[in-house]
């Protein structure tokens, strides 16, 4: 018998496709819960950070505090995230006064084509700030500030409430170097082992130092929460 020797055609383009995941619209309450219970299993950590220490294994301890100087940093940047699609939505549903900084908002023609394809529907838009935030960081002093005054946080009035200071713009300036002091922090232990960069001397840490920490964290986003939660009543 002949030996069939003729090519068979090739299969292209036959890779399973990833489902795409549509953004779920979230509410303050639950973007807050989603901070709580995150916080909650941080904090849990104390726990086995004093385990440690009552067993002498003290750089054992340590590392499980600096973990959590930046697990909480985080969650405070994705926090950030998840409220500022909501803020931003409902300036864009109207059902928010817009910020002064929301006309300057940039979105590619690409997004715009199909927001009028997608007239019936603002999906595209909240799909949009999900992919437009999703590598954005906002945990610097000048970042967040920028961020909050563009969802319509007011950034000053946000510390006034964290801090609590005699007037907005001391609360405004005391929350600049708490927010610049836990990004610092933050940075220091996540890029360079909590290590001085002349010296390579490691900076020592208490649990004091990370309660005191997360509880300005905690303010913080309590302040934003309050904030936004009043202004959907509205």
């Amino acid at each position: 018998m002949k030996r069939d020797l003729s090519l068979t055609p090739r299969f292209e383009a036959i890779r399973d496709q990833r489902p795409v995941t549509t953004p779920v619209h979230f509410k303050p309450n639950e973007i807050k819960k989603h901070f709580d219970e995150s916080l909650s299993a941080i904090e849990k950590q104390y726990k086995v950070a004093d385990s440690l220490l009552m067993s002498e294994n003290i750089e054992g301890c340590k590392t499980i505090w600096r973990s959590q100087i930046v697990l909480a940093e985080g969650l405070l940047d994705f926090y950030i995230h998840e409220i500022s699609k909501y803020c931003l939505f409902c300036m864009f549903t109207g059902s928010w006064e817009k910020s002064q900084k929301y006309d300057l908002l940039m979105i590619p023609m690409s997004k715009v084509e199909k927001g009028i394809s997608a007239s019936a529907s603002s999906d595209w838009f909240f799909e949009y700030l999900n992919d437009r935030f999703s590598n954005d960081v906002f945990l610097s002093s000048e970042s967040m500030k920028d961020q909050l005054n563009l969802i319509g946080i007011c950034f000053g009035k946000t510390m006034h409430k964290a801090f609590q200071k005699e007037t907005e713009n001391e609360s405004q300036n005391f929350g600049k170097k708490v927010v610049r002091d836990l990004f610092k922090r933050r940075n220091e232990i996540a890029h360079q082992n909590d290590r001085d960069h002349a010296t390579a001397t490691q900076n020592d840490i208490t649990k004091e130092f990370v309660e005191n920490y997360i509880s300005n964290i905690k303010l913080i986003v309590n302040s934003i929460h309050t904030i936004a939660s009043e202004k959907s009543k509205d």
